[in-house]
């Protein structure tokens, strides 16, 4: 990278050429943000890569600037731009363009369409939330207290250990109470602005439902094609959120649970019921002790609570869970600690791959949380929700201690009338994001179609034939008005 950066250098004084300003350089020298020029240069392998000044705070911007990250495939440039997020919040925009872009929607697709990736405020690239302490992270997402569940001694080592990390995460860079999600839709304006286009043509999956529909309310008349996939209802209280996101794992797990009976190497026995109390008993184990694994890491309660909704997220994913409760009911906790690193982007050697854990957590708690009000009724509903898992999802008082809460929001009319209503995907055994916000979202978006894919996993759109064939009809120009768009 020094070698390649050193020639261009020489090249530059060698032709008598001067590198253009940057987008923050622009806008210190007085340049509007609306009106910043940005520059397309080489990046990774068969990449181009790009950035856009921001104010940390649009509603009240100050000299406190920095810059989004872009990336598009080389080669490109005469297409049509498509905005694409993954979700999260904290995932990257640009990483997921340049490692999965050969199987990123379709053929036809890529073809068409100039993708473009970026990393949100505090996320990758963008400004990113930076924690000082990993040895913290690892306590948080991979550690107990060692006290029993549910004690004060148990709930007061986790505030401390809660408070220490979001503290560490906070002691440079810029406020997290500006990268909230009315912010980074803000983001989004400059972006289009910067591309040159009149109107926005939008991809987002799962939060990235939630950012284009925040997008949709603030910017109406600049609204182009957007498909929503895997839904987020951005009306519901955090609170209720939770309740609906820990049912749509409930649910999930039991569709696993059947699929695995009906396999010959299944660990369970009986019937789905009796598969419940076998995974409850494994969890209760495990409060108290850990498994031990062949990476000279542990594995308790909360590695084996990430690693079984990591592999809920695609019923591809189905078969290493199989072999996670094989191997956990043998005393090895591998497979297991391996889906949870592959949750978090926690590299097996040490170290982590990404910030999106700790985005996650700052982007979310900036949003919105739940309130003093809501925490008995939540933690019954939990309860209520799953009987296997509510109980470790009941302590709202502790998700978002010592993260701020967001400034500069305003409220939101998400039934603003758009020329082109967006194309909502919803896919009825989510567990992410469960169908019924896809529902929800499409009745609250104005003029929007909702398209629903009977299957498993979460989000939709490069994994259904039929869904594919929608969204690149919708994207293509057709008007989807049916009431009833539906793929099985």
């Amino acid at each position: 990278m020094r070698l390649r950066a050193l020639l261009l250098a020489v090249t530059l004084l060698l032709s008598g050429c001067s590198a253009s300003p940057s987008p923050t350089e622009q806008i210190q020298s007085g340049t509007d943000f609306a009106e910043q020029q940005i520059t397309w240069q080489a990046c990774e392998s068969g990449f181009e890569c790009s950035s856009v000044a921001v104010p940390l705070d649009h509603l009240n911007p100050d000299d406190q600037i920095f810059e989004i990250a872009l990336i598009r495939k080389a080669g490109s440039s005469n297409l049509r731009p498509l905005i694409v997020n993954p979700g999260g919040p904290g995932a990257s925009g640009v990483d997921y363009v340049r490692d999965n872009y050969e199987s990123l929607g379709t053929e036809k697709l890529r073809d068409n369409f100039q993708i473009i990736g970026f990393d949100p405020r505090g996320v990758g690239k963008s400004a990113p939330v930076t924690c000082s302490d990993p040895d913290l992270k690892d306590q948080v997402y991979y550690q107990e207290s060692g006290f029993p569940l549910g004690s004060t001694e148990d709930y007061e080592f986790s505030k401390d250990v809660l408070e220490r990390f979001a503290a560490s995460c906070q002691e440079t860079g810029f406020s997290v109470a500006y990268f909230n999600t009315q912010q980074a839709a803000r983001d989004m304006e400059l972006i289009r602005l910067a591309i040159g286009v009149e109107k926005l043509d939008y991809l987002g999956f799962s939060y990235g439902t939630e950012l284009g529909a925040t997008y949709i309310a603030l910017f109406p008349d600049r609204v182009g094609r957007f498909v929503l996939d895997g839904a987020v209802d951005p009306t519901l209280s955090s609170a209720q959120s939770t309740v609906n996101q820990v049912a749509g794992f409930d649910k999930a797990f039991r569709s696993y649970l059947n699929d695995c009976l009906a396999q010959s190497e299944c660990p369970f026995q009986g019937d789905v019921e009796a598969a419940l109390k076998d995974v409850a008993q494994l969890l209760t184990g495990l409060e108290t002790t850990r498994l031990p694994t062949q990476y000279e890491r542990e594995a308790g309660l909360t590695v084996a609570l990430y690693g079984i909704i990591a592999a809920l997220y695609s019923q591809q994913s189905w078969p290493y869970l199989t072999q996670a409760f094989q191997e956990a009911f043998d005393g090895d906790g591998s497979t297991l600690l391996l889906l949870a690193d592959f949750y978090h982007d926690k590299d097996p050697d040490g170290g982590y791959l990404s910030n999106i854990s700790e985005a996650n957590t700052a982007i979310n708690c900036a949003d919105e949380r739940a309130e003093p009000g809501d925490f008995d009724r939540m933690r019954k509903e939990v309860m209520e929700a799953s009987a296997v898992f509510g109980k470790y999802f009941g302590y709202p008082e502790l998700s978002c201690v010592g993260w701020p809460r967001g400034e500069s929001m305003i409220e939101l009319d998400y039934a603003v009338p758009t020329e082109i209503g967006p194309l909502v995907v919803g896919t009825t055994g989510d567990p992410a994001t469960p169908y019924e916000q896809a529902v929800s979202l499409a009745a609250l978006l104005s003029g929007a179609s909702l398209l629903t894919y009977v299957g498993e996993g979460h989000t939709a759109y490069g994994s259904s034939d039929c869904v594919n064939q929608y969204v690149e009809e919708y994207l293509a120009g057709a008007n989807l008005t049916s009431s009833e768009l539906r793929c099985e």
